[in-house]
């Protein structure tokens, strides 16, 4: 599996996709997903640009599974802007269990067929179908294990890794979000996964498995430390011309495209040792930079970095995980702008969204 980084193969790959046979297929492993997260979560592409393109091929109603899902993760970014920590304070407590992460998940050995190949072809590719990190973080979860240690693990590996989206589902399956544990048991796996895989230690009824907290084969813990090698600094010419400032999250190569500016991949140590990624998916983000015409990668911070450039101006993109004091933050393009509160529910987002935006999305 492969997430090629040039503009033309990404658009190559939205036009490419059927929102029928999504909506009918995307929770089987081998369904008609569009493999888009890695693009929507680095800022290469935003949901908006997303839709709008596929809705010049197809109807709202076609669209309408596509929509909700990207709006989903448009869910999880608004629940980040009202509280930037929301990955260690879920709506709901704050959970319970071994904090470290099984072994046997890490090792990809839990026994179980489908889950041990997607935590493979994670390691392999830094991608994870959606409903195989469910069956992951369920089994954790049942295992009695903190959703706060195996859920770096899986952010580390993936290539869309997105705080919001990985830690909020993470405790959504956690049950941290709605009062109720997500359960999967051997049947449900090997209808979605095609496999057959009867008498493991998931074959029961979800009767049986819904107060289940250690599973056998998973009680060895692993240690979760995880460490991001960073490139080196390029130098930036001097001058006046203002600094447009990129991230992990900021990789939009149209940004601010006719300016007469620096642009910058700012990579701070402090970010990468608080959420830190494979060398797999660092370098997927250096690919993706690559499409910025003239960019320069500055490892540092933001206030070395002003130190260096004491006279410029600075340019940034709105984004809770990142604070740049002086700069001019210029908002993200969201799919759902007018909708911008922290809901109970995503059921009362998007009810809230199609209300706001029945002539759009209709």
């Amino acid at each position: 599996m492969e997430f090629p980084t040039t503009v033309s193969s990404i658009e190559e790959r939205i036009d490419r996709i059927d929102p029928e046979a999504y909506a009918r297929t995307r929770n089987y492993l081998s369904g008609a997903v569009s493999q888009l997260s890695a693009y929507l979560s680095r800022g290469m592409i935003s949901p908006r640009y997303v839709y709008a393109r596929l809705r010049q091929r197809h109807s709202a109603a076609a669209c309408s599974r596509f929509l909700s899902e990207l709006l989903w993760r448009e869910y999880f970014q608004r629940l980040q802007q009202h509280d930037p920590s929301i990955e260690k304070n879920p709506r709901l407590g704050k959970g319970s269990g071994h904090r470290a992460v099984p072994a046997a998940i890490m090792r990809a050995a839990t026994g179980i067929t489908a889950i041990d190949a997607a935590i493979e072809t994670l390691y392999s590719s830094g991608y994870m179908h959606n409903h195989a990190r469910l069956y992951t973080a369920a089994v954790c979860m049942m295992a009695g294990y903190h959703y706060l240690q195996p859920a770096p693990w899986m952010y580390y590996h993936l290539l869309d890794g997105d705080v919001a989206s990985n830690y909020c589902s993470w405790q959504w399956v956690a049950g941290l979000h709605t009062g109720i544990r997500y359960i999967a048991n051997q049947q449900n796996i090997d209808r979605y996964c095609n496999t057959s895989q009867p008498g493991t230690f998931l074959d029961r009824s979800y009767e049986e498995l819904k107060n289940v907290h250690e599973l056998p084969g998973l009680s060895e813990q692993a240690e979760s430390g995880f460490a991001t090698i960073l490139p080196p600094t390029q130098e930036i010419p001097a001058g006046n011309r203002p600094i447009l400032i990129y991230n992990s999250y900021n990789l939009d190569p149209v940004w601010n495209a006719g300016l007469d500016a620096e642009r910058v991949l700012l990579l701070d140590p402090l970010h990468f040792r608080e959420h830190p990624v494979s060398e797999k998916v660092m370098a997927f983000l250096l690919g993706a930079a690559r499409n910025i015409s003239g960019i320069r990668i500055y490892t540092g911070s933001y206030a070395q970095l002003k130190r260096d450039h004491p006279s410029r101006a600075f340019i940034a993109k709105e984004h809770p995980l990142f604070d740049y004091p002086g700069a001019r933050i210029e908002p993200r393009e969201w799919l759902a702008e007018a909708v911008d509160g922290s809901y109970p529910s995503f059921t009362k987002y998007y009810a809230t969204v199609l209300q706001k935006y029945h002539g759009e999305f209709a």
